[in-house]
């Protein structure tokens, strides 16, 4: 089904503040994610929660899109994470889960097409940014919500195949590092 972003999710902007210490909730930047839209960093920025920001709490689900710069990636939050607020160079985009799940419209955002496509929006200023508009009429080639689910597994078990190889690598260059060091500094000739 072809539809466009703002018809099947509601989107609006993070929030605007200074991180403070001491806060309860996490204030979460694109500095916490890696190019993959991973959350790769301890959060570090924190934000007290009160009247003017409590709407901006995330919820499970929500998803977090770089609208600004050449970053554009996409991350889903879930409530491990704790109590956050995204900061204002996101756009908090609310699905309607009964038509897209949040996982299957995280994997199209981080797509090389729609990267490619995000990229195209911000051209031509110094500093690239979406507009609301353009976002909402991002139009997504929508599966039934059963494909959307095979899809979100195989990635999961992508995601898993590239950690386990990961580790693998890091096994690798220690027993590699074990060897020559043995051979360098234990040789007896």
């Amino acid at each position: 089904m072809k539809v466009k972003l703002g018809d099947i999710a509601q989107l609006q902007f993070g929030f605007y503040s200074k991180s403070e210490e001491g806060g309860n909730a996490a204030y979460l930047q694109a500095k916490h994610f890696d190019d993959w839209g991973k959350q790769s960093y301890n959060i570090d920025t924190f934000i007290s929660i009160n009247k003017k920001n409590e709407a901006h709490l995330l919820e499970e689900g929500d998803i977090l899109l770089v609208g600004k710069g050449l970053r554009n990636f996409a991350w889903v939050y879930q409530r491990v994470v704790g109590p956050a607020i995204a900061s204002s160079i996101f756009f908090v985009i609310k699905p309607d889960r009964q038509k897209a799940l949040p996982e299957f419209l995280n994997i199209v955002f981080n797509s090389p097409q729609i990267q490619s496509y995000f990229q195209t929006l911000g051209a031509g200023s110094s500093i690239p940014s979406i507009r609301k508009s353009e976002l909402e009429a991002l139009p997504l080639t929508l599966p039934p919500v059963e494909v959307q689910r095979r899809t979100i597994e195989i990635s999961r078990i992508h995601d898993q195949d590239m950690e386990l190889s990961r580790r693998i690598m890091e096994e690798k260059q220690k027993l590699y590092q074990a060897v020559t060091h043995n051979l360098i500094f234990n040789y007896h000739g």
